[in-house]
């Protein structure tokens, strides 16, 4: 992989902050409770996501060693 797992699962976080952001101007429905939400559900698709390419890269990894 030439991305670490910590890049990718930041790029899906930031993907998803941003879609999120920008549709909530689309919309004109900008409040700061949703920019709140937004920011929580952020750090939440990073810490999730984090875990699960750092399991898969092990599984990767593993792999590798056993071929």
């Amino acid at each position: 992989m030439n991305l670490s797992y910590r890049e990718l699962s930041l790029l899906l976080a930031t993907t998803v902050f941003l879609l999120s952001f920008v549709s909530k101007f689309i919309i004109y429905d900008v409040k700061l409770t949703y920019i709140g939400r937004d920011i929580i559900l952020f750090f939440g698709i990073y810490l999730i996501s984090k875990n699960i390419f750092f399991m898969i890269d092990k599984l990767i990894i593993n792999y590798r060693k056993i071929m």
